[in-house]
């Protein structure tokens, strides 16, 4: 019996069917990556060394399953679906194309911090999840913005990399790499509205200006509970 697969079914029960078939593959003890990765993602790349990862399919579908041991001696990790490059049809940034390509995207975490950038998402990077947009509220930000005389922001190139459950999507621009929030319902502390946008709208993200800067606030939140 895996222990951290256990917590992991235990804590995020809504995931799996009975009818679900699930094979375990492998365990590692140390996980390998690029030169490139480690250099882009530092932060992550110290989390990742830490982890406990088994590989496992759930309905033939490869995952990897990335656990630590949190402060309060609990199992807390990630469940990353592990897709092939290029699923979709997405201009996706090259820094996006190497997190998939070396751990995939986070399909659910559990034992999460509690405040933490993944809290309540639907999914996190997995390219087939990744949209054109904001998340379906279009035309609510063209009405915000004809409301209060606002110019909007040219979005309809964005990708929305992050989904949470009430709508709200995280995006970047392919081409500057800014990132940004759209949040049409919220009460984070940890965020701006960006200037002369309508409020329930686009915020920044404290200290996150970039997709590398998002995955690596993202590991430094993890490292900071785990022991």
């Amino acid at each position: 019996m895996n222990i951290d697969f256990e917590t992991f079914k235990n804590e995020i029960s809504w995931f799996f069917d009975q009818s679900d078939e699930v094979e375990f593959l492998d365990s590692v003890k140390e996980i390998h990556l690029s030169d490139n990765f480690e250099n882009t993602f530092p932060v992550l790349t110290a989390l990742l060394k830490q982890a406990r990862v088994l590989n496992l399919k759930i309905n033939n579908q490869l995952f990897k399953l990335f656990s630590w041991t949190n402060k309060d001696g609990s199992s807390c990790g990630w469940l990353n679906k592990i897709e092939k490059e290029d699923i979709s049809e997405l201009q996706l940034i090259e820094e996006h194309k190497l997190l998939l390509k070396e751990i995939g995207g986070i399909q659910e975490s559990y034992h999460q911090p509690e405040e933490s950038l993944c809290n309540n998402q639907n999914f996190m990077f997995i390219e087939s999840e990744c949209s054109l947009g904001i998340g379906g509220f279009e035309e609510y930000y063209e009405e915000m913005c004809n409301e209060e005389g606002k110019e909007p922001i040219d979005f309809k190139h964005f990708i929305c990399f992050v989904e949470e459950a009430n709508g709200n999507a995280t995006v970047y621009n392919p081409k500057s790499k800014d990132v940004f929030l759209f949040a049409q319902d919220h009460c984070f502390e940890n965020v701006e509205s960006v200037e002369n946008q309508p409020e329930y709208t686009f915020y920044k993200i404290n200290d996150v200006n970039n997709f590398v800067d998002y995955v690596e606030t993202l590991a430094s939140e993890w490292r900071n509970e785990i022991r």
